[in-house]
């Protein structure tokens, strides 16, 4: 008898802990799906593909390591949807790794650096009329110079705020942080630091100029970004402690490997590794080969 009622007690302090969870959960308006992986969450981790994307120009001459055409990129997108794979983006990653949301089963990333205007002009309809979402890194110095001058072309120019916040309203692209004007290659490379710069000079300079982007997206309309994206995919020990002082939740490289996300793991959205797409490459050899590993 006293061990019938000790199993009473016990499976009614376990449902109890249960219901509590659970309505926590509806009083922050979560879905029953969302309600269950907090309460029972699955541990098993996730692939992550992302794709990186630069310029989309039609001009063929100017096909190459970091410019596809139009043609190219409605390839890739038509080959992801008919093998089952669905765009997610920083916002999705997040939600995820926090338990407070659920990925598809097929998850995908698709990314575009440097927030040229041609992203606009060519990848923004081809995604929307999919359905389909992608991530834009900006440089905030171009994004600023075209707000201003308001110069527009496929070739040349940046998008400017209306465009980012255009392409933002619907949920087809969200924006993130590719520094305001890191974007050299001589005596720094990107944000890392340079030789015989003190690291409090560093630390200063890094945190300016990721603050300088964060504020003209902010105050231009635009949600807040959370993930920075390395200039040159160059990072560093001493570069990831400024970034994640910032408050940023994620970070992107170029090492090319697929992602392992997991739950209550957030280190894992730090250095995210991306597969460059160059012209030149079928969407079923370059995607074909990607998405197997």
């Amino acid at each position: 008898m006293k061990k019938t009622l000790l199993q009473m007690v016990l499976t009614c302090m376990v449902l109890g802990v249960i219901f509590t969870a659970n309505d926590a959960a509806v009083e922050r308006g979560m879905t029953e799906a969302q309600t269950a992986a907090v309460t029972f969450g699955s541990s098993d981790p996730v692939k992550l593909p992302v794709i990186m994307y630069h310029s989309v120009l039609k001009d063929q001459a100017r096909a190459g390591k970091y410019v596809v055409s139009p043609s190219s990129l409605a390839a890739d997108l038509d080959y992801l949807k008919d093998h089952g794979y669905e765009t997610v983006t920083i916002h999705d990653l997040v939600r995820y790794v926090d338990g407070l949301g659920d990925l598809p089963e097929k998850p995908v990333m698709l990314t575009f650096d440097d927030g040229h205007y041609n992203n606009y002009l060519y990848a923004y309809p081809l995604l929307k009329e999919r359905g389909m979402k992608a991530v834009v890194s900006v440089i905030g110095k171009e994004t600023e110079q075209y707000t201003e001058s308001g110069q527009e072309n496929a070739y040349w120019s940046y998008l400017n705020m209306d465009r980012l916040c255009e392409i933002s309203a619907d949920g087809t692209f969200e924006i993130q942080n590719h520094s305001y004007d890191l974007h050299e290659n001589d005596a720094r490379k990107g944000a890392l630091r340079m030789r015989g710069e003190s690291l409090e000079s560093y630390r200063m300079m890094l945190v300016e100029d990721t603050e300088r982007t964060q504020k003209l997206l902010i105050e231009g309309g635009v949600p807040t970004p959370v993930c920075y994206t390395y200039p040159y995919g160059a990072c560093s020990r001493e570069s990831e402690e400024v970034i994640k002082s910032l408050g940023f939740m994620c970070t992107m490289g170029c090492e090319e490997r697929t992602n392992t996300l997991r739950r209550d793991d957030p280190d894992c959205l730090y250095r995210l590794g991306r597969y460059n797409r160059p012209a030149g490459v079928s969407a079923e050899k370059f995607l074909g080969k990607v998405l197997e590993k």
